[in-house]
């Protein structure tokens, strides 16, 4: 598989180490976000944190969009 934004900008093939989270898109190390989201699990009245945060990879476009508060989409 190869990043898709270096494809769609250059018409490059780079091959593609990581998935994006929201549209799945393929990114190599230069187009690919992470981010580290706390998750939290509802525990009877209170809420329980992970004891590790999670990781989360994203293109820029759907970055762009989570942040802005759209919902993430995901096909899987």
């Amino acid at each position: 598989m190869n990043c898709y934004d270096c494809h769609a900008a250059a018409g490059a093939a780079v091959p593609a180490v990581a998935v994006c989270h929201g549209c799945s898109s393929g990114l190599c190390p230069a187009h690919l976000l992470i981010t580290r989201p706390e998750i939290h699990r509802p525990n009877g009245v209170g809420v329980v944190h992970a004891p590790a945060r999670a990781r989360r990879v994203w293109c820029a476009t759907c970055h762009a969009a989570q942040a802005a508060g759209a919902p993430a989409v995901s096909t899987a």
